[in-house]
């Protein structure tokens, strides 16, 4: 017999090699997607899981199987722990429980204010979950907004994506936030996290309260959705459609040019922010008649003063969620902690507003 050439025989090992591990994947028919995870406290030092699956077409009535009156089906359960829960609700289901679809994770605040690290850690060990998974937290009760259909017919985790993405339903105030972004900041002591916050609404699924602001992987404050627009202006997430009401008049930045100077003095952070905003004029009060350089000082001073009340606010809570820890970081000492040096930090921040594109309103 003819021996098999060495080559030939590579060949057939390497191909073995490739088609291994495709045995243990299973046909989509036979899994249940999950769209959008929560998960909050319980009683008995337990948490509560709160799953939502989208539905097939062939599932609804007039899809030929039968099928339910809603585009979602909602599962809870209790456990010590998310992988307990999601294991006991793997027993109660027909069919796989797959999480490679997940669009959004909700935090119960209760838990994020004692700590969101033992409820997300399973997110990275298990493989399949998505890091771009957006993470929001929720004050109230979840099983409301998880039974309740969306209000414009998307899939169920759909809604939730396009509610924060830029080019649908997003803005720089609801601050969207993948998992892998708040695992990055979370390890990193230079820098903290700010989460949206959400609350449940009779006319939508949910609206924004606020972005909540951490120290570590625990929730220490909120911010409105105005005192957010700083925090966007500082670190240029900003988009081009903000609008800043006053003296009468609203007006749309259309661009953000914010420049950081950093040093250390006797020992302390001094932090100075310069800003400059090309706004247009969108409206203006009939009753005021207020001139581009009016307008122009009312916006710099009101974002001054909401600025100056941020700073204030964060530094207090020791929580720097712009990031200025980073520009120190070849100057800290292993030993300093810089969350006690932003505490006594100083820091100012100067806005210039620039109003363009005044159409006819200014004409005189």
């Amino acid at each position: 017999m003819k021996p098999t050439h060495p080559l030939r025989l590579g060949g057939i090992v390497i191909l073995c090699m490739i088609l291994q591990g495709c045995w243990d994947v299973k046909d989509i028919d036979n899994r249940m997607l999950v769209a959008v995870l929560g998960i909050e406290h319980a009683e008995d030092n337990k948490i509560s899981l709160l799953v939502r699956f989208p539905v097939t077409k062939s599932a609804q009535p007039g899809g030929g199987g039968g099928g339910i009156d809603k585009s979602f089906f909602m599962a809870k359960q209790k456990g010590d722990t998310v992988v307990d829960a999601l294991d006991e609700l793997r027993l109660r289901l027909p069919k796989s429980l797959d999480l490679s679809e997940t669009r959004a994770i909700f935090l119960d605040q209760e838990l994020a204010e004692k700590g969101v690290k033992p409820y997300l850690e399973f997110a990275v060990r298990d493989r399949t979950l998505p890091l771009s998974t957006v993470v929001a937290l929720i004050s109230g009760s979840m099983e409301p907004i998880f039974s309740k259909p969306n209000p414009t017919g998307e899939l169920s985790g759909i809604y939730t994506k396009l509610f924060f993405e830029s080019y649908a339903g997003g803005t720089p105030q609801k601050n969207k936030v993948p998992l892998w972004s708040l695992f990055s900041r979370m390890y990193n002591p230079l820098e903290e996290n700010i989460v949206p916050l959400l609350v449940r609404s009779n006319m939508n699924m949910f609206e924004l309260k606020g972005n909540a602001f951490f120290v570590e992987d625990r929730m220490v404050g909120k911010l409105t959705p105005e005192e957010t627009l700083i925090y966007e202006i500082i670190t240029q997430k900003m988009s081009d459609f903000e609008i800043e009401t006053t003296e009468g008049a609203n007006v749309k930045i259309l661009k953000n040019n914010t420049m950081i100077s950093s040093k250390m003095m006797d020992g302390k952070p001094v932090i100075r922010i310069h800003t400059l905003l090309t706004m247009t004029l969108m409206d203006s009060s009939q009753s005021a008649q207020n001139s581009t350089t009016e307008i122009e000082k009312s916006v710099s001073k009101e974002l001054e003063a909401r600025a100056e009340k941020v700073f204030k606010l964060t530094k207090q809570k020791k929580s720097d969620i712009f990031g200025f820890g980073n520009r120190f970081r070849g100057t800290l000492a292993p030993n300093q902690d810089w969350s006690e040096m932003y505490q006594h930090a100083t820091i100012e921040m100067k806005i210039v507003s620039m109003l363009r594109n005044t159409g006819l309103q200014m004409l005189k």
